[in-house]
């Protein structure tokens, strides 16, 4: 596919070359030079209007498979070889020609590197495509040279021609080969560590065996959140839950067990609430959410909904079905009241507490301490 890249732009310049071409000599014949000098004119304007014909059919091609979403790479092969087909014959058509005037093959050698270095093929087709090149030079060669010193001699040249546009032909290949392994170490390179920064990146703000938010994350997370609440005024609750009898859960059943309880209890945590809504595992069997613009009654009907649907069904645990259940505290943030992430904590913590200490599997709701707006709020909010 890389020659194909390459033919597409090579036959566009060798396309302008071979107008070229022909205008000098079609277009630019004034009658001199005698008949010899007319057939090879002739003679040469054909060969290049003709590989003009080909290197516009072959660019053509070559745009279009490059066009394709599935590239097939035999049809990317077949046009290699018509594109060294065409260019070898053009080649030794210009060279036989020659002989008509001179006794070198510049077109011939020109053109068989330029193929060596534009056509990426491995040896297995480089040895047999320049091979028959040489074989049908051989052959043709005689046709305008007679000088048979002369006829060895061009034989000869083409035949180390031909050897070095072999050798060419793989230096090219493997250079380009190890540039493109090179290229693919670097993507790889860059691919893991994208992937390891990821991971460092996740580790740190995610608790490993849940995939919610870890404690120093969902800090942060609910600063901004009261930041934002002070300055558009709406209520904020914060729920804190604790699994009940969970070191029964350990001793009983191993800690394999309780791993799979707390990763259950996550994901029950993360579909019952809303998207906007922040979800963190404080430590051990405790977990904590922020609901940002939920008042009291809306945080406790989504706290019981939650109590609920874990103490109705049974976790499944492999083949055994776990009966679990879960304490709830909860504390509010007033809409226009200004208070501390660490006074929305204590109280729902105290929820908590209460909540266990009156027998477990229920909700409490505890009111924190908090401040009044200040005068410019109160001012701002009435604006507002």
């Amino acid at each position: 596919m890389e020659s194909v890249r390459r033919l597409r732009v090579f036959a566009l310049v060798v396309l302008v070359l071979n107008v070229v071409y022909v205008c000098l000599f079609w277009l630019g014949r004034d009658g001199s030079g005698g008949d010899l000098q007319a057939r090879y004119r002739n003679a040469i304007g054909w060969a290049h209007f003709y590989m003009g014909l080909a290197m516009l059919l072959l660019g053509f091609l070559a745009w279009r498979l490059l066009r394709q979403s599935e590239r097939g790479s035999y049809r990317a092969i077949v046009l290699q070889l018509l594109a060294c087909a065409s260019g070898m014959l053009f080649a030794i058509a210009v060279s036989v020609i020659d002989q008509m005037v001179t006794s070198g093959i510049t077109p011939f050698a020109i053109v068989s590197l330029l193929i060596a270095v534009v056509s990426l093929m491995r040896p297995a087709m480089a040895i047999p495509v320049f091979g028959v090149n040489y074989l049908v030079f051989y052959q043709v060669a005689d046709l305008t040279q007679k000088d048979p010193a002369l006829l060895a001699r061009i034989r000869g040249d083409a035949l180390v021609v031909s050897i070095l546009s072999l050798v060419v032909s793989t230096l090219v290949l493997r250079q380009y080969m190890g540039s493109v392994l090179l290229r693919r170490e670097i993507v790889r390179a860059h691919q893991a560590l994208a992937e390891k920064q990821a991971e460092l990146a996740f580790t740190a703000t995610h608790d490993e065996l849940t995939g919610l938010y870890n404690r120093r994350e969902f800090m942060r997370l609910a600063v901004i959140e009261l930041s934002r609440a002070s300055r558009t005024p709406g209520p904020t609750c914060l729920l804190m839950l604790d699994i009940d009898f969970f070191k029964k859960i350990n001793d009983q059943h191993g800690h394999p067990a309780g791993d799979e309880v707390l990763q259950q209890v996550a994901q029950l945590l993360t579909k019952g609430v809303r998207a906007m809504d922040v979800v963190a595992r404080l430590g051990g069997e405790e977990f904590i959410v922020l609901l940002p613009n939920t008042g009291r009654a809306g945080a406790s009907a989504v706290a019981e909904k939650l109590r609920m649907t874990l103490a109705q069904a049974p976790l499944q645990l492999q083949s055994l079905a776990l009966p679990v259940t879960a304490s709830f505290g909860l504390s509010e943030l007033p809409a226009g009241m200004a208070g501390t992430l660490e006074d929305l904590y204590k109280a729902a913590d105290k929820a908590l507490y209460v909540a266990k200490r009156q027998g477990r599997n229920r909700v409490e709701f505890d009111v924190a301490k908090f401040d009044p707006p200040s005068p410019s709020f109160r001012s701002l909010s009435a604006g507002d």
